[in-house]
């Protein structure tokens, strides 16, 4: 994964909120969702997305939960996501919604996935009985009057597996988490040469979040706060790979390394 800066929480209007949902004037919370990704070393991957199911147990109801479908209506389903990295991220959809706790969320796939690779297309085909509807670990309470982000982060370094290379045959078993702004800390950087297309892998004891550069060489991973040893795979035959050892994140805080350089594997003497 890699990342934004921060996606703020802000205040809106009580009737603001209320025109969002006409058939019903009380006070309600605006959801917005947002993706972010993390893609593998190929030209392009484009997934396709239909929307999210979000699931809220309404204040002062305490039996009643409420699922509402919020649809991607704002563009092309089949979405590019390897181009959302260090920073880039794409607003799904946005609904009003009851205040309460949000307990559940999906991502609602479609079953159009593919990527590029220099002038030839390859389809993703879904790993046998995997569901298109991926289930998002999240919990946050809904106050009446403002407005939330929830940013859905695609693991595409671990949901595409490569079957076989000749032919080209991949799997897909979507790798999505979903992350609140303020529960997580943040690390930058620039790595050259920029014409790479090298794959970063922050680890910690407990888990693993990968990411990739953008056309510049930047890159930002979203963490849990922890200590993260950070490796780079140049997928490059002709450059060594480099590891960060010990890089402390810290949540609320965006951490900027110096520049990175890979160097170029020494040439064999005659």
């Amino acid at each position: 994964m890699k990342f934004l800066q921060i996606i703020f929480l802000s205040v809106f209007s009580l009737g603001f909120l209320a025109s969002c949902s006409p058939s019903d004037s009380s006070p309600q919370s605006l959801l917005n969702v947002v993706l972010v990704d993390a893609p593998p070393a190929y030209d392009s991957v484009f997934v396709e997305i239909l929307g999210v199911d979000v699931t809220v147990n309404v204040a002062g109801r305490d039996t009643e939960a409420q699922t509402i479908f919020i649809p991607y209506d704002l563009g092309d389903k089949e979405i590019k996501v390897s181009d959302l990295v260090a920073g880039e991220v794409l607003l799904l959809g946005r609904s009003a919604l009851p205040p309460g706790q949000l307990v559940e969320m999906k991502l609602i796939l479609g079953d159009r996935h593919f990527l590029w690779e220099d002038e030839d297309r390859y389809p993703i085909p879904f790993t046998d009985g995997f569901s298109r509807e991926i289930p998002l670990a999240v919990n946050l309470i809904l106050e009446p009057g403002f407005s939330y982000d929830v940013i859905v982060d695609f693991d595409l370094e671990k949901s595409i597996q490569t079957i076989q290379s000749d032919p080209l045959t991949l799997l897909f078993t979507p790798t999505v988490s979903a992350l609140i702004p303020g529960t997580f800390g943040e690390i930058s950087g620039n790595l050259a040469p920029n014409t790479l297309s090298p794959a970063l892998v922050a680890a910690s004891e407990s888990d693993t979040v990968s990411t990739h550069t953008n056309d510049s060489g930047n890159f930002l991973l979203r963490l849990p706060a922890g200590i993260y040893d950070l490796f780079i795979d140049p997928k490059n035959a002709d450059y060594l790979p480099d590891t960060l050892q010990n890089v402390e994140v810290k949540k609320g805080e965006s951490l900027s390394l110096d520049p990175i350089t890979l160097s170029p594997i020494p040439a064999e003497d005659d």
